[in-house]
């Protein structure tokens, strides 16, 4: 079986490629199809349909989805997830500022199948608690997403 989704690679739905790449909806496939397994991939970006973190399987990926870049600015003022520096904890807060250059997100596998991204964020809450941490994918519930 040919995957045209691999995993870490971001996406966002096709039918905002019309809008401004900060105001896209920004997913990254955290598991490939295969013979067993459906296509997963995770809002990276909290929005009017998911919260960053959610694990989607898309009906119709081929029609609905496209590849494209992320860059670190991106993603600035809207909610991500987190790995927090100082407790270890995911955290969903709005990204302030990240460290160094804005470049392209990308993100590897760690050793328990989730994924972290290469860019370290600075977040604050509502309240004006601020955290900071990599960009990461948490996937918790794989059983779910066996054929």
């Amino acid at each position: 079986m040919e995957n045209k989704f691999k995993l870490g690679q971001i996406l966002c739905e096709r039918c905002s490629l019309k809008k401004t790449a900060i105001q896209r909806y920004y997913y990254v496939v955290i598991q490939e199809e295969t013979d067993d397994k459906y296509l997963v991939i995770q809002a990276i970006n909290t929005t009017s349909l998911y919260a960053s973190g959610t694990s989607i399987s898309p009906t119709h990926p081929e029609e609905d989805l496209v590849a494209t870049e992320l860059k670190a600015s991106y993603l600035l003022y809207q909610e991500i997830t987190v790995l927090d520096t100082d407790n270890k904890k995911f955290i969903i807060f709005d990204a302030i500022g990240f460290e160094g250059k804005d470049r392209l997100v990308k993100f590897t596998p760690t050793n328990n199948g989730d994924l972290i991204g290469n860019i370290y964020y600075e977040l604050r809450n509502k309240t004006k608690l601020t955290s900071t941490g990599f960009l990461y994918c948490d996937f918790y519930r794989k059983e779910k997403f066996i054929k």
